[in-house]
C-alpha cells in the first residue's frame, strides 16, 4: 500500500486531523469570502477606490494585530483563543450579511467590519503553527507543516471557484452565511483538540506592548532566527510585486486582449496554487536540512519567475509559474520547521506575531512601489530584479548550511 506521509500523519494523530480539518474548512471559507467581499464592496461603492479601501482595511489589521496575537498566544489558553476568534469571525460575517439584507450596509460599516474580520483572523493560523510542535515529534515537524500548508493551496484552488458558482446562483447574503458557517466549523474543530500542557516558568507579568517588543528582541538577538527572518523578508520583497506586474505583463508584453487576459490570469492563479500543493506533497520525501530546502525553493522561484523574461507562449508561462509554485511548498514547510525547532514554546507565539507583522508591512510596500517602478522601467526589468533577489535569498540559505550547527540540524531535523 502506498505510504503518503501526510495521510499517515492525519490518520494516526487526532490533533493533526482536527487542526487540518479546521484549517481546510477555514481556508475554503476565506477563498469564498475573498471573492464575495469584492463583489459586495464594488456593489456598494461602484468604484475601484472604494473597493480598495475595504480590502486595505483587512490588510491593515494584519500589520496592527500580528504581534498582539502572538503575545495573546503566549499568555492565554491557545485552545480558547482558537475557539473564540473563530466565533468572532463568524459573528462579523453574519453581521455583514444581515446589514446587506436590510439595505443598511455602506462603505463605512463594511470597512469597519472588514478591519474587525482581519483582526480576528490573525489569531487562528499563528496559534495553529505554535501548537504543531506540541502535536508531533521533531522528526515529524516538516511533514506536519506541509500537511497544514496544503490547506492553503486547497483553499486557494477551490474557494474562489466555489464562490463564483455560489454567487451565480445565490444572493450574496447567503454566500456570506456559508462563509460564516465555515468559521463555526473551525471553532468546532478546535474544541476537539487535546493540547499537551507544558509547565510554564514563573516570570513577572509585563504589559502586552512590552511582550510584543520582547518578540522583536528575541528575533534580533537569536542569530539563527534573525538570519531566517532576513532571508524570508528578502524573498517576500522579491515576490510581492508579482500580482501587480501580472496584468501589465499580459497587456504590454504579450499584447493579449482583455478577455484573454482574464483567462490567462485564472490559469496562472491555479497553476501557482497547484504547484504549491505539489511542493507540500513532495517535501516530506526530501531528506535535506531546512536551510537547504529554503535554498532549493528560492532557486526554483528564481528560475520560475526569471524565465518570464524570455517566454511569450501562454502554456510555457503557466508551466514556469507552476515551477515557482512548487517552491512555496518547500520554503513554507522549511521556514515553519526551522522557526519551531529553534524557538522556545513560551516565546513561539510572539515570534510568529513578529513574522505576521513584518509580512504585513513588507508586502504592501513591495506592491505599491513596484507599480511605480514597472511604469517607468517595464515588467522585464522588474522580473529581472525579482530573479536577482530570489538568487540572493537562495545563496544566503545555502550559506547557512555551513558549519557545525547546520550539520547537527542536518542530522536532527530530516523529514521522515
Amino acid at each position: 500500500m502506498l505510504n503518503i506521509p501526510q495521510i499517515t500523519l492525519l490518520s494516526k494523530n487526532r490533533n493533526m486531523f482536527w487542526a487540518f480539518a479546521g484549517m481546510l474548512i477555514s481556508r475554503l471559507g476565506d477563498g469564498v469570502y475573498s471573492v464575495a467581499v469584492i463583489a459586495l464592496a464594488y456593489g456598494i461603492t461602484q468604484s475601484g477606490a472604494g473597493t480598495g479601501i475595504v480590502l486595505a482595511a483587512f490588510a491593515l489589521s494584519s500589520f496592527l494585530f500580528g504581534s498582539l496575537s502572538g503575545v495573546a498566544s503566549d499568555r492565554w489558553n491557545r485552545k480558547m483563543l482558537l475557539v473564540s476568534s473563530s466565533l468572532l469571525c463568524s459573528g462579523v460575517v453574519i453581521t455583514m450579511a444581515v446589514l446587506s439584507y436590510s439595505g443598511t450596509l455602506n462603505v463605512t460599516s463594511l470597512t469597519i467590519l472588514s478591519f474587525l474580520l482581519g483582526a480576528a483572523t490573525q489569531f487562528f493560523e499563528p496559534i495553529v503553527n505554535t501548537l504543531i510542535p506540541r502535536f508531533v515529534t521533531k522528526d515529524e515537524l516538516t511533514t506536519a507543516n506541509a500537511t497544514i500548508g496544503m490547506t492553503d493551496s486547497l483553499g486557494y484552488i477551490a474557494g474562489p471557484a466555489a464562490a463564483a458558482v455560489l454567487l451565480a446562483w445565490l444572493p450574496i447574503e447567503i454566500v456570506l452565511l456559508i462563509n460564516a458557517a465555515s468559521f463555526l466549523f473551525a471553532s468546532l474543530a478546535a474544541c476537539f483538540l487535546h493540547i499537551p500542557q507544558i509547565p510554564k516558568t514563573e516570570k513577572k507579568q509585563t504589559s502586552v506592548f512590552t511582550e510584543a517588543v520582547e518578540g522583536f528582541t528575541f528575533v534580533y538577538q537569536t542569530k539563527r532566527i534573525r538570519q531566517l527572518f532576513i532571508i524570508s523578508c528578502l524573498s517576500l520583497l522579491a515576490y510581492s510585486p508579482f500580482f501587480v506586474l501580472l496584468p501589465l505583463f499580459l497587456d504590454q508584453d504579450l499584447l493579449l486582449s482583455a478577455e484573454r487576459q482574464s483567462a490567462v490570469i485564472g490559469m496562472i492563479y491555479s497553476s501557482l496554487a497547484l504547484g504549491q500543493l505539489a511542493g507540500y506533497a513532495v517535501v516530506s520525501y526530501l531528506r535535506f536540512s531546512t536551510f537547504k530546502l529554503l535554498g532549493i525553493g528560492y532557486l526554483l522561484q528564481a528560475i520560475g519567475f526569471g524565465c518570464l523574461i524570455f517566454v511569450h507562449e501562454e502554456l510555457w508561462i503557466v508551466f514556469f509559474i507552476f515551477i515557482a509554485g512548487i517552491s512555496f511548498g518547500l520554503t513554507g514547510s522549511a521556514f515553519h520547521t526551522n522557526l519551531q525547532s529553534n524557538t522556545p514554546d513560551d516565546r513561539l507565539g510572539r515570534v510568529y506575531g513578529v513574522n505576521y507583522t513584518v509580512s504585513g508591512l513588507i508586502a504592501p510596500i513591495g506592491r505599491s512601489g513596484s507599480g511605480i517602478l514597472a511604469d517607468a522601467l517595464g515588467t522585464k526589468v522588474m522580473f529581472s530584479g525579482m530573479t536577482f533577489l530570489f538568487l540572493v535569498s537562495s545563496a544566503m540559505s545555502f550559506w547557512q548550511t555551513k558549519g557545525k550547527a547546520a550539520a547537527q540540524e542536518e542530522n536532527n531535523h530530516l523529514p521522515m
